[in-house]
């Protein structure tokens, strides 16, 4: 069957009537998308076939959410997010099953488990109406896998084929079938299912269990990473290695090397590996994987295991499933059975100081969209409380406006496939969406551009405070005008004033108390799903679509220009090295931020040359973490390179740099982008 005739089979289950319908209805597509899509068997895939599924449940769901955008403006949201303030949406998009089981149990584990709990509650209707729907599904995905085994059989694929036969019998039984499992259980729950898989998770402790012989693993480790670079993913494929048990042993073993040896051989686009360092992780790891980074194989983010279980535990995750986390998408750390929705809100915190200067009143569109509070401050900590005030008004703006969408998560969209992932949705009966039936239902709240306003914030208390050089209300004209007639001053505060990043501690702590203010205001917030709210310091892209609708601020920046990205300095405030840049950032308590965020590092390939610049890295790496860092990833630069490759893109097509979390090819940047990383390289 086509694409197009999926494609309008899942429109027709677009509005199924009744609320409890949504179950039904997205059971009912899953089933026909399995029975009915076309198979190809590629001749480069080793481990699974192909099919025609890819956007068809997708589009369903997001027209369901993008129905409830009248919340938006029935409530008085619209100025907020046109002004890009606040945001506050639902979130499918950052997912994780319960590996252990997916791998553990295969499809016919997690089938009798539904089995088990059907039987157990049968006398329950709401809980038997999940179990039996879910089982629809399960039924579907073993005549499937059945016909995906007969087209790798008829093209002379004999171990895909004997594979896909062997997972509709029994669990894994070998490497080759926990990796096929692993593929094919993303194909099911992201492009079937249609809820966004953005982890395949801890690679080396779930294939170590079926590991036999290192040179087979080797030769299925290397095809398993080119395989999976070419699954369709949105922002990269993560998966890990490292971490420790509930014991606190580390939990690096064979496959650990292999998959670190693999990914280095692979020469990956579209791969993103999260190192899970414990205090004593081998040494020889990080060796490895700075080697790896300085070769231009850089999708790499080093995570502290310790501060993301202490980070998880803050939040009031019970300790074995705090140590048994994931880091879903770029680096936010989600817990066992936790669905963390890492993306929900986005709060623009230099747009609160925005509002405490000018009484709630937004520069570029006039409008009042903050408190209305007053704009004179005799003091600078009466400045900062104002300032505050306002943080605090957009949080809850931005959560309330996620409650609007998470409150009709049973309209949107069901998953019962990845719910059965979970233990403790089976133990509710119910799906993870539609009944909210996960352990930890949480939500969050992204703060960006925490860079520009800190310093923002210093630049107002030397300014108007400590030198006395401007009132506050001649600097305020000069915001709402754009610095007219003040370029020496700006260039003055953009290049000559003390900032985050440069080691500055009196800057870096106001970077500090922003984030412990905003942490103590939105994490454990309820939600009302039964959850609870969780900050995050994540800007990734955003900052540049967030800073195009920010006024001009004080910290020498034009109006519309970009903002700071996630934890990271200013681009170009971080002019004393890296040293002072991890230093400034490990001042910052991530206990405040469980949602995770990342240290954005950019190195020029001269720093990091020979011996001695790997074990430079190293060291510098461990320090950060000994300081209680969370996470950090580097890009290391060559200007020539760069320079060469934006004028002749042909003969660079595979130079790759770290975007914002996740890996992108230089030639694929736009033209502002591009100028960025050259601008980057260069100090």
């Amino acid at each position: 069957m086509t694409h197009e005739q999926l494609l309008a089979f899942a429109k027709s289950r677009m509005n199924p009537g009744d609320e409890p319908d949504i179950l039904v209805a997205d059971c009912d597509i899953t089933e026909f998308m399995l029975d009915n899509c076309e198979i190809t068997v590629p001749e480069e895939n080793a481990f699974f076939v192909e099919t025609n599924c890819y956007g068809v449940h997708s589009p369903v769901m997001w027209s369901r959410n993008c129905g409830l955008e009248a919340l938006v403006d029935e409530n008085g949201f619209r100025d907020g997010f046109d002004a890009l303030a606040y945001t506050g949406n639902s979130d499918f998009s950052h997912t994780y099953p319960e590996w252990r089981s997916v791998i553990g149990l295969g499809f016919v584990g997690l089938k009798e488990r539904v089995e088990h709990f059907a039987a157990k509650n049968s006398a329950d209707p709401h809980k038997a109406r999940f179990y039996t729907q879910t089982l629809r599904v399960y039924a579907a995905i073993f005549r499937f896998l059945n016909r995906a085994a007969d087209a790798a059989e008829k093209a002379g694929r004999t171990q895909m084929a004997t594979g896909l036969r062997n997972l509709t019998l029994q669990a894994p039984g070998n490497l080759f079938e926990a990796m096929q499992m692993s593929i094919i259980y993303y194909f099911l729950h992201y492009i079937v299912e249609g809820t966004y898989l953005r982890t395949l998770g801890r690679l080396d402790a779930l294939f170590y269990p079926f590991y036999s012989q290192k040179e087979e693993a080797e030769q299925l480790s290397l095809a398993f990473l080119k395989e999976i670079d070419r699954l369709p993913a949105p922002a990269n494929m993560p998966f890990a290695i490292g971490g420790t048990d509930l014991k606190g042993n580390s939990t690096v073993n064979e496959m650990t090397y292999i998959l670190l040896n693999a990914y280095r051989q692979a020469n990956t686009v579209n791969t993103k590996f999260h190192i899970l360092c414990p205090e004593n992780i081998p040494e020889d790891i990080l060796y490895s994987a700075f080697e790896s980074i300085r070769e231009g194989k850089n999708s790499i983010v080093f995570i502290s295991d310790q501060k993301t279980i202490q980070m998880l535990e803050t939040l009031g995750v019970e300790r074995a499933d705090a140590v048994d986390y994931d880091i879903v998408g770029c680096y936010e750390p989600g817990a066992n059975n936790e669905t963390p929705c890492p993306c929900n809100g986005k709060v623009n915190i230099p747009k609160a100081l925005e509002y405490a200067l000018n009484s709630g009143v937004d520069f570029l569109t006039k409008k009042q969209i903050g408190l209305g509070t007053a704009s004179d401050f005799a003091t600078f900590e009466d400045l900062y409380e104002a300032f505050k005030e306002q943080l605090f008004h957009l949080c809850r703006c931005a959560m309330d406006a996620s409650d609007l969408h998470e409150a009709n998560y049973k309209t949107i969209h069901a998953a019962p496939l990845f719910s059965s992932t979970f233990l403790s949705s089976l133990e509710n009966g119910g799906d993870i969406y539609c009944d909210n039936s996960a352990k930890y239902c949480n939500s969050s709240i992204c703060g960006i551009g925490i860079a520009t306003a800190a310093d923002s914030l210093a630049a107002i208390k030397k300014l108007v405070y400590d030198d006395k050089t401007l009132s506050l209300s001649q600097l305020r004209q000069i915001l709402a005008t754009d610095w007219e007639g003040q370029e020496a001053l700006r260039l003055t505060v953009k290049n000559k004033f003390p900032k985050y990043g440069m080691g500055d501690t009196a800057t870096d702590s106001l970077a500090a108390r922003i984030a412990e203010d905003m942490g103590r205001f939105v994490n454990k917030k309820p939600n009302v799903k039964g959850g609870i709210y969780r900050l995050g310091l994540i800007s990734i892209d955003w900052r540049w679509e967030f800073g195009e609708k920010t006024g001009a601020s004080a910290d020498g920046r034009h109006a519309g220009e970009t903002l700071s990205q996630n934890i990271s300095a200013t681009f170009g405030a971080d002019r004393e090295g890296p040293t002072a840049h991890l230093l400034s950032t490990a001042a910052i308590d991530y206990t405040h931020i469980p949602n995770g965020t990342v240290t954005d590092i950019d190195l020029h390939s001269s720093a990091a040359q020979g011996e001695k610049g790997l074990q430079a890295l190293i060291a510098m790496l461990k320090a950060y973490f000994s300081l209680g860092g969370f996470a950090v990833h580097y890009n290391v630069l060559d200007t020539k390179l760069l320079e060469a490759a934006r004028k002749d893109p042909e003969k660079h097509r595979n130079l790759q740099v770290r975007l914002c979390g996740w890996n992108a090819l230089f030639s694929s940047l736009s033209d502002k982008e591009q100028l960025e990383f050259i601008a980057r390289s260069q100090r």
